[in-house]
């Protein structure tokens, strides 16, 4: 019995993901790659939606923002994400930011300039923490993946 409510919550979880997705990708026109993980509590940024780009395989933690609009400035510009990348709980990520494949910012952060690929970042303002890291899907770092993690 407790399988079948396992299995049946892991399905609710996916369908809710998918659906998700869709409502960025199709109402709001973002770029978002489908194999990516967004929580339900993340904010991306509806003022200028098509600005959003998140690449594959990345995952948006719980209260992260994701702008790509300025209304001090009246900028609308892009904000890109880049492959297997993390953004960690409550970050920040300011417009027209690129962060780089492989990279990950930590919880907190707020991100006001370019992160290079395979970088973790954190602080206010982000600082670089470690160059030279590998990621995998979702962000996780390749050193501690076993693989045992289901997607």
């Amino acid at each position: 019995m407790a399988l079948k409510v396992v299995r049946f919550r892991n399905y609710l979880r996916r369908l809710v993901i998918r659906c998700t997705w869709a409502y960025y990708t199709k109402y709001w026109k973002m770029d978002i790659h489908p194999d990516t993980l967004i929580s339900l509590k993340a904010k991306l940024d509806k003022s200028h939606p098509t600005g959003i780009h998140i690449g594959e395989g990345t995952a948006v933690s719980f209260g992260a923002a994701i702008l790509s609009h300025d209304y001090i400035r009246r900028l609308h510009t892009d904000t890109r994400i880049g492959r297997y990348c993390q953004i960690g709980a409550h970050s920040i990520i300011m417009p027209g930011i690129t962060i780089g494949d492989h990279s990950i910012v930590a919880a907190g952060a707020v991100v006001v300039k370019n992160v290079p690929p395979h970088t973790i970042v954190g602080g206010n303002p982000a600082k670089v923490i470690r160059e030279g890291i590998d990621t995998v899907h979702w962000g996780r770092l390749k050193e501690f993946d076993d693989g045992s993690f289901g997607r």
